[in-house]
This record gives C-alpha cells, sequence and structure tokens, in this order.
C-alpha cells in the first residue's frame, strides 16, 4: 500500500518521514498517515531537515575554503608582489593586512604593526627616517627567480622556531620560500622571501636582500 499524504493527497516514497509538499508526517508506529505539520519554530524545522542543515553548511564552507585556496590574490607570489607594491608606495596598512608579524606576533598591535614596518627598513634614506614618503625601490628591476616548498619536516622545525614569537603557529599548513633577482643599474644581486600560509591565506614573512 502506498503513503498518501493525509494533508495534501501527495504520494510518499516508501522510506519517507515527511511529505515534500506539504511537510506533513507520516506515523510509523501506527502505520498510518496522521495529519502533523512541521512545526513551524526553528527548532522544529532544524530537527526535521537537519540531514539537509547539515549537507548544505559542509558544502558551503568546502565552496568557501576552495575560493580562498584558489583565489589568484591569495597566492604566494601575489602576496610578495604585493609586498613590493608596499614598498613602492609606503601603505601602513596593506602592510599590516599582509604581514604574517603584524597579525600574528605575540604583542601585535597597530602601533607595533607600524613600528616594524619602519624597522624592516633602516636602509632607507633620512627623509624615510624622518617620516617623508619614499619609494625604496627606485631604479630597481626585480624577478621572481623561483618558488620552493620546504619538506614537511623543515616546516615543522619553522613552525616550532617561530612559536617562540607568535601566536598560532599550529594553524600554519604551507610554507613557500621565493628567491628573486634585484637589478640596480649595473648590479644584480638576489634575495630571498618566506611566505607563510595560515589556514588557507597566505602572509609574507621575513624578507632577505631588499
Amino acid at each position: 500500500m502506498a503513503k498518501v499524504c493525509p494533508n495534501c493527497g501527495n504520494e510518499l516514497k516508501d522510506k519517507s518521514t515527511f511529505c515534500g509538499k506539504c511537510g506533513s508526517k507520516w506515523d510509523e508506529k501506527t502505520k498510518k498517515t496522521v495529519k502533523k505539520p512541521v512545526p513551524k519554530s526553528f527548532s522544529g524545522i532544524f530537527a526535521a531537515y537537519k540531514k539537509w542543515f547539515i549537507g548544505a553548511g559542509a558544502l558551503l564552507l568546502a565552496a568557501v575554503l576552495l575560493l580562498i585556496i584558489i583565489n589568484p590574490a591569495n597566492s604566494p607570489k601575489a602576496v610578495f608582489n604585493r609586498y613590493l607594491d608596499c614598498l613602492h608606495s609606503q601603505n601602513e596598512q596593506a602592510f599590516r593586512e599582509i604581514s604574517y608579524e603584524a597579525n600574528f606576533s605575540a604583542a601585535s598591535t597597530a602601533d607595533n604593526a607600524a613600528e616594524s614596518y619602519k624597522a624592516r627598513f633602516l636602509s632607507a634614506d633620512a627623509s624615510y627616517k624622518s617620516g617623508g614618503k619614499v619609494d625604496l625601490l627606485k631604479g630597481t628591476e626585480i624577478r621572481i627567480i623561483k618558488a620552493e616548498t620546504p619538506k614537511q619536516s623543515e616546516i615543522a622545525t619553522r613552525r616550532s622556531s617561530l612559536s617562540e614569537l607568535f601566536r598560532n603557529t599550529a594553524r600554519i599548513t604551507d610554507i613557500r620560500n621565493i628567491t628573486f633577482e634585484i637589478k640596480r643599474g649595473e648590479t644584480t644581486s638576489t634575495g630571498t622571501a618566506e611566505l607563510i600560509c595560515v589556514t588557507g591565506k597566505w602572509y609574507i614573512g621575513d624578507v632577505l636582500g631588499i
């Protein structure tokens, strides 16, 4: 005998508990149709469709994580190039957003982040040290040579060393080491930059050579 909804006459599948059309419930104890609409409260709706809510939530979370991972603006090279833009523009707010130190220092504040930014560039001339704007890369060309991922054992060692000064190092999921070439007129040198991934988002770490 087919299941038939007592409320709207809709035929139900054998394993159906609720009518997909009006929400009336099938009573498995009496094997009869009982006119019992799904409660209108949020808790009642959630209880009736819990599997659907959980499934939809899992799909949404997976989609968000996928967007973070594949976002071109969130790649190690893109973040390194944003760092170079900060050197050109002296944009401290932009630097704070991508700086691992500014976001995860054990005593991180906006003021500390700004001081950290200035401390990185002590080689700048006097006009910058006195508060002026200076393009630290003026007259230079920078080209990324390669980006390498350390071995998992090396990442674990680096995570351990960072834990002495930074928060949430357990959330570091990846590290990328970028080697770049700097050309100043006829002089060419190389530098390195460390990019640190924290739960899917990349930050600039130590930079040597600029």
